[in-house]
């Protein structure tokens, strides 16, 4: 048999599978997302045993309008700095895998805004396909809404 080189978006959801291996390691995911984030309140909303929603919001430091198309971009993070960092790390994330793997096999809707800005910004993506980034009304913190889990995998 020939070898082949995978198309990106194959590898993005078989890579997601090591993450994203049931509804409930999305849930995990985006709770420890917001205690790192420094939250102190943290909702969860779980419909359909978690495949048709997970809907996590926090009161956390929130992403940076700027910062939110990123923070879907696999090894992406804010937690390391330089490679001394990955030697101490405090964090319960640092790889930047979560948001990207789960927005691979989702259909997810990240809203977020710091306490330094006045409006907030609104991001959607399916299946990895990021839209534009909008300005949306929130309080400072994050919600990340996933429908849909696993609506673009084999069973």
């Amino acid at each position: 048999m020939k070898i082949i080189v995978l198309p990106e978006n194959w590898v993005s959801r078989i890579a997601a599978g090591e993450v994203v291996e049931r509804p409930a390691s999305v849930v995990k995911e985006l709770v420890e997302n917001a205690l790192d984030a420094g939250a102190r309140e943290i909702s969860v909303w779980v419909e359909g045993s978690g495949t048709s929603l997970i809907r996590v919001s926090d009161d956390g430091e929130g992403i940076a309008s700027e910062d939110l198309p990123l923070a879907l971009d696999r090894h992406s993070t804010s937690k390391l700095r330089d490679e001394a960092d990955l030697f101490r790390i405090a964090t319960l994330g640092f790889r930047g895998e979560a948001l990207p793997s789960i927005a691979s096999v989702s259909k997810l809707e990240i809203v977020s805004r710091t306490r330094q800005e006045e409006v907030g910004s609104r991001l959607r993506v399916e299946g990895g396909k990021k839209k534009e980034p909008v300005a949306a009304g929130c309080p400072a913190g994050t919600t990340v809404e996933v429908r849909e889990l696993f609506f673009n995998t084999p069973a």
